[in-house]
């Protein structure tokens, strides 16, 4: 049950951040889109890794 809720937050602020982006992105803030688009390869990288390594028993 704790792992659902952990990976819906994760969804819910992935959908932030790519809000976020494209409100910088409209203001042309671009130090903010950099680092908003950091923080949204660091949630998604490790949502994919999570799942190769859950998926797989053998790790």
């Amino acid at each position: 049950m704790e792992e659902v809720r952990k990976e819906n937050e994760k969804r819910e602020r992935i959908l932030e951040l790519k809000e976020a982006i494209k409100k910088a992105e409209a203001e042309w803030n671009t130090s903010d889109v950099e680092k908003l688009k950091k923080e949204l390869r660091g949630l998604t990288n490790e949502s994919f890794l999570t799942k190769i390594f859950k998926s797989d028993g053998r790790y």
